[in-house]
């Protein structure tokens, strides 16, 4: 790419994206002639179920039921066809239909989600992913953006892309992760599956991976606990002294949810929703509304002195055990959306109320904080090194350079944050809430120290620079190593860095995840526009050959720990150029907008360039060359 092209993909990138003037839309693509010709194949073997059920031929009729919809799925999810789209509707309710039907014949009862389908995912499925999967999974984690709490949220799949494809165990990401090598299997540092669990996940996929619970939305596994065990809720009448959903489910969730969720809580007892605080565990009900001294919870934390639960962690305060006895005496009713859904889900967890309490903060009161965040942050790293302190405009520059270094990389740094201010049509100043806080280190010693000590990490040998913005700016930093001027095959020099790095903290902002090796990518390849430092980039395509043989599958090349941090500035760079030559700026923007909104990454690239994960992998594979470094 030449640099006036760099150039002008700058403008154009930067405009579409921040701008608005583009908005994203998605437009179902028209069927093709092969497409409809399959199309109708699958409602013409639609309409020998019901002959097959005529027939008694019921194992048949389910059969052939269940391979056209895996049919119907694919080809929808290939044409990229809405589900609102009249042909979804239609078939699928001709579907549902022949369902009806064959369970009616079969003494279903009909209409009966999962009813006679082989493998039930509520009392068969669910616990498994509750006891092996939750921890890692869960709600409160959710690791590699993947959250199986519900089976809604299991359905969006997570950062790597999508879980399930139904009728098609080989082809679903969820069974291949159970056998896959060491390295990759799931559980992760954890013992693999047993065999018959693996193989009852995969027939379940096999047979369609349907849902047979209550709302898709409710904790996996939730109907098949309250079919066993009932219990009676009361709603709350509003005169009550103490709110469940305010006074004691957050304390409760953080002191207890550690010990008493997944599969296998302790004693029985779990706290994922009311139902299930009110079902109690292995000892009986916890709760006896309207009797606190006859209800065991109480007893454990409101008669003893000091209280002396939850065990192993910060005690709780008289207080939240006082709201918990009146809770009980006005007969432990509930004042929630719902009682079998997720507390976690619906009560705001401290991080949450920590936004909502920044939400309110000044302009002036969140730089204030932010400046008050630097002194610490850098003693942890460097506590003997003493620091330099320049601010701008847009930035908070704090390291143990010059202060004439110092200004010369604010120089840099303000320069491209006006052309960014211009290019995202944003008059106010700064462009981060709070400004963006620079720590810049004089050698590698302070950029691996600043790596270990405050984000728990060994950074990449090859990686002189990262940045991190929270979608609230509590966090907004860029981190630099000063490499010095001099632009080589292994550094393209610290004026490079530095807008490279600003470029990528003004993606970051904001709501949604944009994954890293689009992040870093995209941020080096607006630099390079009049970089001196073209060895540099020529040597990321080098590294980008070089690193392409750990793709196995297509969906690696956009997952996140396929490749090392500077493997993935390097795949990052070759593959946002391939992307902006092949689509332009204006599907770029489109891109990042589907990540913005949290779609997984095969998702989101098949969204909007209209071609399968495998062919587009294919297609950039093509275009890898060694880079010329002479």
């Amino acid at each position: 790419m030449s640099h006036r092209s760099v150039q002008i993909t700058r403008f154009l990138l930067a405009l579409i994206l921040f701008t608005g003037i583009l908005t994203a839309t998605s437009q179902a693509a028209k069927l093709t002639a092969e497409q409809r010709k399959e199309l109708a194949s699958i409602k013409r073997n639609l309409g020998k179920v019901a002959t097959l059920i005529r027939q008694k031929k019921y194992d048949e009729a389910k059969t052939l039921t269940d391979e056209e919809e895996a049919k119907f799925d694919k080809l929808a999810a290939d044409a990229m066809i809405p589900e609102t789209d009249a042909v979804i509707v239609s078939t699928k309710r001709l579907i549902e239909a022949r369902r009806k039907v064959l369970e009616k014949a079969m003494g279903g009862g009909g209409g009966t989600p999962g009813a006679n389908k082989g493998i039930s995912f509520e009392s068969q499925i669910a616990p498994i992913l509750n006891e092996k999967c939750s921890n890692c999974h869960g709600a409160q984690r959710a690791s590699a953006n993947l959250n199986l709490s519900t089976f809604a949220d299991m359905r969006k799949g997570g950062r790597s892309g999508l879980l399930l494809v139904p009728g098609n165990p080989r082809a679903s990401l969820m069974a291949l992760k159970l056998i896959a090598p060491d390295n990759q299997r799931m559980p992760k540092n954890a013992p693999a599956l047993e065999q018959n669990q693996i193989e009852l996940i995969a027939k379940w996929i096999q047979e369609g991976a349907r849902f047979d619970g209550e709302k898709e939305t409710d904790p996996i596994g939730a109907s098949a606990k309250a079919k066993k065990n009932p219990v009676k809720v009361v709603m709350a009448t509003g005169d009550e002294k103490v709110s469940f959903m305010k006074d004691v489910a957050p304390w409760m969730l953080d002191f207890c949810m550690r010990c008493h969720s997944g599969n296998n809580p302790a004693s029985g007892f779990s706290v994922v929703t009311f139902e299930d605080i009110l079902r109690g565990g292995d000892t009986g009900e916890v709760i006896v509304p309207g009797k606190p001294d006859d209800s065991r919870l109480w007893q454990l934390v409101g008669l003893q002195d000091p209280i002396k639960m939850p065990q192993g962690q910060a005690l709780l305060k008289r207080k939240n055990a006082n709201d918990l006895k009146t809770w009980i005496e006005e007969g432990a009713k509930f004042d929630g959306k719902n009682a079998k859904g997720n507390l976690r889900e619906m009560v705001p967890t401290e991080d949450e109320l920590r936004m909502a309490e920044l939400a309110n903060l000044s302009p002036e009161k969140f730089a204030d904080m932010r400046r008050d965040s630097l002194e610490p942050i850098w003693k942890r790293a460097l506590n003997n090194e003493k620091p330099e302190l320049l601010e701008t405009d847009d930035f908070i520059f704090y390291g143990n350079v010059s202060t004439d270094r110092l200004k010369q990389i604010s120089g840099w740094a303000e320069t491209q944050a006006d052309g960014l201010r211009k290019l995202f049509n944003e008059k106010q100043k700064p462009l981060w809430r709070g400004k963006l806080a620079v720590y810049v280190m004089k050698d590698r010693f302070g950029y691996s120290e600043f790596n270990q000590t405050i984000e728990d990490r060994r950074g990449d040998p090859a990686t002189t620079w990262h940045s991190k913005v929270t979608p609230t700016s509590l966090e907004a930093y860029l981190v630099l190593q000063d490499v010095g001027d001099e632009a080589t095959v292994d550094s393209p020099g610290l004026q490079t860095n530095v807008v490279a790095g600003v470029t990528n903290a003004a993606i970051q902002r904001g709501e949604g995840e944009v994954p890293m090796w689009l992040s870093r990518g995209l941020g080096m390849l607006l630099a390079a526009n009049g970089s001196s430092s073209q060895q540099y980039f020529e040597s990321l395509r080098q590294q980008a050959l070089n690193a392409a043989p750990k793709v196995t599958r297509p969906e690696q090349l956009v997952a996140e720990g396929t490749f090392s941090p500077s493997e993935t500035t390097a795949v990052g760079f070759t593959l946002v150029e391939f992307l902006i030559n092949n689509g332009g700026p204006q599907k770029m923007a489109l891109l990042l907008k589907e990540f913005k909104s949290g779609t997984a990454a095969p998702a989101a690239l098949q969204k909007v360039y209209g071609t399968n994960l495998r062919a587009l992998a294919t297609a950039y594979a093509r275009t890898l060359r060694p880079g010329k470094l002479n």
